[in-house]
Parts: structure tokens; sequence; C-alpha cells
């Protein structure tokens, strides 16, 4: 059973709800390739600083690669649940945000 876009789109909430969606997914993008730098030495922080915690308890970096493979699992899983209607116009949102900010410099 397949309902039409034109069906979905008809309905005043739904196109309310995806342009919102759209338009949160645009500041998103935009602010977030702003502040890309910040966020990538964030992460790096993170990363750095959980491996040398696992080095002084004297856990091996081979057991927290693994436990990383077992939480990237579970992320790709939860992605997996989300359906397109719901990510969809955020994501979009967020390429159209992000190509904004990299070409107005």
């Amino acid at each position: 059973m397949s309902i039409p876009v034109e069906t979905i789109l008809a309905d005043p909430k739904v196109s309310a709800a995806i342009i919102i969606q759209f338009l949160m997914g645009l500041g998103l993008g935009y602010f977030a390739v702003k502040a890309l730098k910040y966020v990538v030495a964030f992460i790096a922080i993170l990363v750095l600083g959980s491996f040398l915690s696992v080095w002084s308890l004297g856990g091996s970096v081979e057991s927290s690669l693994q436990m990383l493979g077992e939480v990237a699992s579970a992320v790709k899983g939860l992605l997996t649940v989300l359906g397109v209607m719901t990510v969809g116009p955020v994501s979009v949102g967020f390429i159209v945000g992000a190509l904004i900010s990299l070409l107005r410099k």
C-alpha cells in the first residue's frame, strides 16, 4: 500500500512540519560548518582522553577499539530505525545549510 506524495503534502500540518524540519536542518548545517573546527577538536580531545584513560587503567587499546566497534554497530542500528520521513527534511536542510555556509565566506 503506497500513499502518493501529493496526498501527504496536501495536509497542511504535514507540510508545515516538513518546512520547519527543513529550516531547522538549514540552520544546523550553516552553523555546524561554521563551528566545524571546534567540533573536530572537541571530538579529537575526547578520543585522545579515552585512550589515555584506558592506558592509565591498564586496559589494552584493542579492547577499547572493540568497545568502539560495538557502539558503532548500535548507532547504525538506531539510524536504521529512524525513518526517511523523520530525518529526510532535516538532512536535506543540513546539506543545503552546509553548502550555503561553505559558499558564503
